[in-house]
């Protein structure tokens, strides 16, 4: 099974435009004169930045998997969406996944199944950042394209569980999603990518389960909390997230065993396990 890589081809939200500056500059600023109208009037604003991203995709032989809000339980506005792509791009709409935060280690599990060696990926979604008050600020509809790429080096998915919870606190799916893990994985986790963001106390039960995974972890275990930085953006997140893993040397460098593990507020919780692959695993 091969390795993948992720190139970030074009972030386009609505506080930045600069993946890298996001992730490794300064706090992005706080647009506070962005007004929340309506799901109706933030799916419009989809459609047009999907519009703005697919005509930046140059290959359009390779697969395309689409990463969008998660709609799930917006069941005429799931409908809207997926009509208004399939209307615009009829040729490029096999591959839909609405499931918001959740929906990136899904599509690397969709790419390793179907052993694709190039997909492209556009993801759309409403953007959010914390005001001082710790409140979340609506800032527009952000959109990312990526390119996935397998290769030889890189990360491998080793296993990915997502489950629908509307409530995580009383249904908190990551209970049996990380014993899961901690029954069928041999390797220590070294590297942890967890959804806490400091506004919504729901966003941190990963924690109350992290014992779970006790013989997996230790004190040398890294954690990253993207949240804090990012904001809740929504299906660009996952995006980013695997973006980062696969890119930054501080971390293909450091870590051999990675834990993501990703929420949408009242809709899904997941987890994916990524191991490192070297050159030297295949000769």
């Amino acid at each position: 099974m091969s390795a993948f890589n992720i190139n970030m081809e074009c972030f386009l939200a609505p506080f930045s435009q600069d993946i890298d500056e996001l992730l490794y500059g300064e706090e992005s600023a706080l647009n506070e004169f962005k007004e929340w109208q309506s799901w109706n009037a933030c799916i419009y604003d989809c459609i047009l930045k999907a519009k703005e991203l697919f005509a930046k995709v140059e290959d359009l032989q390779a697969p395309l998997v689409w990463l969008l809000p998660a709609l799930e339980y917006q069941g005429e506005l799931k409908q809207l969406l997926a009509n208004s792509l399939k209307q615009l791009f009829p040729q490029h709409v096999n591959h839909i996944l609405f499931y918001g935060a959740t929906g990136a280690n899904a599509m690397v599990e969709l790419v390793q199944k179907n052993q694709w060696k190039k997909v492209n990926v556009l993801a759309v979604d409403a953007t959010y950042k914390a005001n001082s008050n710790s409140e979340y600020i609506y800032q527009g509809v952000g959109g990312a394209f990526a390119t996935v790429t397998a290769g030889k080096t890189g990360w491998m998915q080793q296993s990915h569980e997502l489950a629908p919870s509307v409530d995580f606190i009383k249904h908190n799916q990551l209970s049996g999603i990380f014993s899961n893990i901690a029954l069928n994985s041999k390797k220590r986790i070294d590297f942890i990518c967890a959804p806490g963001n400091g506004v919504n106390h729901e966003s941190d039960v990963w924690l109350t389960n992290l014992q779970l995974l006790s013989n997996l972890i230790s004190e040398h275990t890294h954690y990253e909390l993207p949240n804090y930085k990012l904001g809740k953006i929504g299906a660009l997140e996952g995006l980013v997230n695997l973006y980062q893993l696969t890119s930054s040397p501080a971390i293909v460098n450091h870590f051999k065993h990675a834990l993501v593990i990703s929420q949408e507020q009242s809709k899904y919780q997941a987890a994916a396990s990524y191991l490192w692959i070297s050159e030297e695993v295949h000769n």
